[in-house]
């Protein structure tokens, strides 16, 4: 195998292997040589038992696509081998726990490829090693990857001393000797696969996509979080409460969904900073407390992370098929719906999207999907001057003598907002159709002239806020990368961006010319700027995660401008770039008709 600056690696076995202990073990060892790495976790909702594969892509360059060929792969249980193997690239290595996986059988399955099995039963006995539990070979093996990608075993035992130092020296020292048991058999038994995996030494930041989302919310001030535990958004749940002692934080656990959106939204009406994070079956359970705070003009921010549906569907899966769900609830409300596009956007999205909320008082939905929520990524790093806080018309004084009006009809949709309980502002917060002082207006009064007026005021006045995002610049038009005389365009929205950047890569290797739309605000959509970037495009093809091109059916009612060609992907596994090129080559080289009206 020619010398590279670059690998793609795989995990597999069974969840409780240790699978994403040895994944974690490796990307923070290479991210603290200054490596960049991309990894994709695939597992099934299962505690222990079920299928799991971790997938890493690492090099000197930022890494945008984990990629398909794998080039070492790591094995822990005998179903993994007729899974895995055939996805090797020829001359690929394999090692395998030799204590169950049979030789002979695993051989028998490609001839390519380089086979390697540790016994580690026989390995620690003939160390002279006792009481050893055998799910430490992920350590042994994490050993045998050190060696083989040619990477700095310090750096991975400083690692292991850090993770294992609570348990005692005595532990520490164990993991310490099998990881050398599995880095000097590699080294003497292994032929090297001649990498040249060398960093700038500058450690990164590794981290998931709900990390980066919740260390946003955080940095945008968050102030109060609560969920009820749902893959794959429980782990923003996670990060924030181990923040929540030192940035002041409110985090609630709660019984469910409905619980969580209705805590977020009072804890927004009382003026704090809320957020609320679930999965597309939970936002269900979330769309008529949505209503209510777009009645009562609270700010809330509510994370989406979609998955495979509907219903349960599968629940670890990848899907990209929310956005009608984000657009639905019970009659009309002004609301902002973003997507981010990668990490370090989850970051700078989540923050925008606290300010939105309170500027417009309106819930926001930020959308994320499996994928770009669970992968880990190195970051090299984060610009926290980038964010700034905006509070909009938002006071805890009130020291004017007129009589407060909490929803006012103004020019732009947006009243006077104060802190409830505030002297001489004192008010009333309904879900019900209500007057400038939040007086409802009862079904017996709602036939009554003065009624129907008042509805009719109140109504557009919040509809307003919609007209007053596009005005305001706060909604953006989707942002057009590459060659501007590119015959065909890709169009993307959420994680399936850094996927289509790498299939741009191999196309303009092969002297195609492709660039590339994305769509980060879903809604509002400025209509005459978002038209004025399609039109600027010769061949429009959209790429999503889905079967029904949600995106291109908001494009549409939004802009009455549609998208004809489409690469889909629905099986529940990410893209990845070789998977667009695959299928952009099948649909040709003509040009289809754009439709605009």
């Amino acid at each position: 195998m020619a010398s590279k600056n670059n690998v793609i690696l795989r995990i597999a076995g069974a969840a409780g292997d240790g699978i994403q202990s040895t994944g974690e073990l490796l990307g923070k060892t290479c991210s603290r040589m200054g490596l960049h790495v991309l990894a994709y976790n695939s597992f099934q909702s299962a505690i222990r038992g079920g299928h799991v594969w971790l997938q890493m892509a690492i090099g000197k360059e930022k890494q945008i696509d984990h990629g398909e060929g794998v080039e070492v792969l790591l094995l822990f249980n005998k179903t993994s081998p007729p899974v895995h193997v055939p996805d090797m690239k020829p001359g690929g290595v394999v090692f395998y726990n030799a204590g169950t996986i049979k030789k002979d059988e695993i051989e028998s399955l490609r001839s390519d490829v380089n086979y390697y099995g540790l016994d580690f039963k026989s390995m620690v006995d003939a160390a002279g090693l006792t009481a050893v539990n055998s799910v430490m070979i992920n350590v042994m093996l994490a050993g045998a990857l050190d060696q083989i990608l040619n990477l700095d075993p310090e750096v991975t035992l400083g690692f292991i001393k850090h993770k294992f130092l609570k348990k005692g020296e005595g532990v520490v020292e164990l993991n310490h000797k099998i990881f050398n048991l599995g880095y000097e058999w590699t080294k003497a038994n292994v032929k090297p696969l001649g990498l040249e995996l060398k960093g700038d030494n500058k450690a990164k930041l590794f981290m998931s996509g709900n990390e980066a989302i919740g260390m946003g919310l955080v940095a945008g001030g968050l102030k109060f979080y609560a969920a009820y535990p749902m893959s794959p958004a429980t782990s923003i749940l996670h990060y924030v409460s181990t923040l929540a002692q030192s940035d002041k934080l409110i985090i609630k656990q709660v019984e469910d969904e409905l619980a969580a959106i209705n805590y977020a939204i009072g804890a927004g009406h009382a003026g704090a900073r809320a957020a609320v994070g679930t999965a597309g079956g939970g936002f269900c359970l979330m769309v008529e407390a949505l209503g209510f705070a777009g009645m009562l003009e609270a700010p809330v921010v509510a994370v989406l992370v979609q998955r495979g549906g509907p219903s349960t569907g599968v629940p670890t899966k990848q899907e990209q098929a929310d956005i009608n769900l984000a657009m639905s609830g019970n009659g009309e409300f002004p609301k902002f719906i973003l997507a981010p596009k990668d990490l370090e956007d989850c970051f700078y999205q989540s923050a925008r999207a606290l300010n939105i909320a309170e500027k417009y008082q309106v819930p926001v939905i930020l959308i994320s999907d499996f994928f770009l929520s669970e992968h880990f990524e190195t970051v090299d790093d984060l610009d926290f001057s980038k964010i700034t806080i905006e509070r909009g018309k938002f006071t805890t004084e009130w020291n004017s003598s007129e009589k407060y009006k909490r929803y006012a009809y103004s020019e732009d949709g947006i009243s006077p907002r104060v802190r409830p309980g505030t002297p001489g502002a004192m008010y009333v917060g309904v879900s019900d159709e209500h007057n400038e002082y939040g007086h409802l207006m009862s079904d017996v009064e709602a036939g009554l002239p003065h009624a129907r007026e008042a509805r009719i005021k109140m109504h557009a006045k919040r509809m307003h806020k919609v007209q007053t995002m596009i005005e305001a610049g706060d909604a953006k038009p989707p942002v057009l990368e590459g060659d501007v005389n590119a015959d065909t365009t890709f169009v993307t929205w959420g994680s399936t961006y850094a996927y289509v950047k790498s299939a741009i890569r191999m196309l303009t290797g092969e002297g195609i010319k492709v660039n590339h739309i994305n769509f980060t605000d879903i809604y509002p959509m400025p209509r005459e700027k978002t038209l004025a970037v399609l039109k600027k495009c010769k061949r429009l093809i959209s790429v999503e995660a889905n079967m029904c091109n949600s995106l291109c059916r908001q494009i549409l009612a939004e802009t009455a401008f549609e998208i004809i060609e489409h690469i889909n992907r629905w099986d529940g596994e990410p893209f990845t770039g070789e998977y667009i090129v695959k299928e952009f080559k099948k649909l040709g080289s003509k040009k289809k008709q754009l439709v605009s009206v």
